[in-house]
């Protein structure tokens, strides 16, 4: 049986760069980039504005406001974000769905992957599979119960109560299956998340390819964790002002 290298890290620290640093041509490398929410939670109906007929309906059907506004304002974003590495209008980007709905861009030779919570929503963009997730430290939630379905004995030692251990794990977790475009399922128990290099098999990962996983904070309350491609040479962290008025 074929088998796969995961290779998973920490990031002490990371340095979110002004986004006139980025040359928006990732040549082995992922370019992460955050957007903060509130900056832009009155600026909807420009946002409105770049979305395509059903990207609305998909955000009227949120029941909570908070939920609708940040699902406009990270549509909006990608939107900006791809358009500046596409040099196409960004209200006429395409967006399309593959297998087990791995979002692509149609017309265009780049990967990217959505992650939000809270007041956070983060973009990885690369020309190679990449997932990436972001989870706030919610010190309430009750994952105790969970543990035993979607952590190895290993990784439930490390978490030993820890909500910064379970959120450090899942956002790893969940950004692996992203990347292979797997989905959150029975494998997700046997999917590596503590650090160090792993060797797997392809029935668990669905992939042949080889992973890298970096693991960083988005801010002090919000754990992120990025997936990419072993190849990648390069990650890169950036943050961008949107336009405010469309």
């Amino acid at each position: 049986m074929a088998q796969v290298e995961v290779n998973i890290q920490l990031a002490e620290t990371i340095y979110w760069q002004p986004e006139t640093e980025c040359n928006f041509e990732p040549e082995n490398t992922v370019d992460v980039w955050r957007i903060y929410i509130p900056l832009y939670k009155d600026q909807t109906a420009h946002f409105l504005n770049l979305l395509q007929p059903d990207e609305i309906v998909r955000a009227n059907r949120y029941v909570q406001e908070k939920d609708r506004i940040r699902f406009i304002i990270s549509r909006a974003a990608l939107r900006e974000i791809v358009s500046r590495y596409i040099n196409q209008p960004a209200k006429g980007i395409i967006f399309g769905s593959g297998p087990n709905k791995k979002p692509f861009i149609v017309g265009a030779a780049l990967r990217y992957n959505v992650s939000h919570s809270a007041n956070w929503v983060l973009i990885a963009i690369s020309k190679t599979d990449v997932g990436v997730d972001t989870e706030t430290i919610d010190a309430s939630f009750k994952f105790e119960s969970i543990l035993e379905d979607y952590f190895s004995p290993a990784e439930i030692s490390f978490i030993n109560g820890n909500p910064k251990n379970f959120f450090l794990l899942w956002t790893r977790k969940e950004a692996l299956t992203k990347a292979t475009a797997q989905g959150l399922d029975e494998n997700l128990k046997h999917i590596p998340s503590l650090d160090g290099m792993h060797i797997t098999n392809t029935n668990i990962l669905k992939t042949d390819k080889n992973w890298l996983v970096k693991s960083f904070k988005t801010d002090a309350e919000n754990q992120g964790s990025i997936v990419c491609e072993k190849i990648i040479k390069k990650l890169c962290f950036f943050e961008i002002k949107l336009s405010k008025n469309v």
